[in-house]
């Protein structure tokens, strides 16, 4: 079941934590890790569920539950998804102004009407929505840090599309995540993740590139793991309609080794 999550009212949520880490990673494509070949289906996977965390007439606050495709795809057996299984109760207006990965839990908003819509759409691309992750990764890193890298689709071997380090001569479009330590334990670590920039996998890709995959990040180099330790932990913006601030959090259902943290 999906963790507890809470709302910050409108006109009284605080900004969330600025991290403010001094020490900058240059990711460079000489760093890039070995992509697994690994491919599943992409399907919805058995038991993936959601929970409504807020409604409106305007906005809808999901918290996904890893292993729900955000939207569906174009083959029947990926039809199954958050986005379906919403408008199936709400209809078809419901509008999605980002996407989570489907092995990605956590916040997330959708908009109820075509006004909501554009008004979260141009937050999101004007870079106005304030995004905190939370993930366990693989060895412990310096306690904060800033890492830089420019992201990219690349062709493996396999002839699969993948997202990595690419440099902006390249294609690669600049990227920027801070991090900070949360709490550590023998051989992993737990983060806070804000990334500056929205690109595909960013975070994924980020952490390999310092050597510190996500747990359960098979694609690129992570331990193996029962899910992805990866979590949208908290998300604030201006409500589409009253303008006003607001904010929603989601407790990571992971801790610091990727199993259950205590109660």
């Amino acid at each position: 079941m999906l963790r507890c999550c809470a709302l910050i009212a409108a006109g009284t949520a605080e900004a969330l934590t600025t991290l403010t880490a001094r020490r900058r990673i240059r990711a460079t494509a000489r760093r890039r890790i070995a992509l697994s070949a690994a491919k599943d289906d992409g399907a919805t996977l058995p038991g993936a569920t959601y929970e409504v965390l807020h409604e409106d007439d305007d906005i809808l606050v999901v918290d996904k539950g890893a292993g729900l495709l955000f939207v569906p795809g174009r083959q029947p057996h990926k039809h199954d998804s958050l986005i379906s299984r919403v408008r199936s109760t709400r209809g078809d207006a419901v509008g999605v102004a980002h996407r989570l990965d489907r092995d990605t839990s956590g916040i997330c908003v959708l908009a109820k009407t075509k006004a909501a819509l554009r008004a979260l759409s141009i937050q999101f691309q004007d870079r106005q929505v304030n995004k905190t992750y939370v993930g366990a990764v693989a060895g412990v890193p310096a306690a904060e840090g800033v890492i830089d890298g420019a992201i990219g689709k690349i062709l493996t071997p396999e002839g699969y599309n993948r997202v990595a380090l690419l440099s902006e001569a390249e294609g690669g479009r600049a990227a920027t995540t801070a991090y900070r330590v949360l709490e550590t334990a023998e051989h992993s670590a737990l983060l806070e993740l804000a990334p500056r920039t929205g690109r595909a996998h960013q975070l994924r890709v980020h952490l390999a590139s310092i050597g510190h995959p996500l747990l359960g990040d098979a694609l690129h180099g992570g331990a193996a793991h029962e899910r992805l330790c990866l979590h949208s932990a908290r998300l604030a913006f201006a409500h589409p309609a009253t303008k006003r601030p607001v904010a929603f959090a989601s407790d990571a259902p992971f801790d610091a080794t990727g199993g259950p943290p205590p109660r």
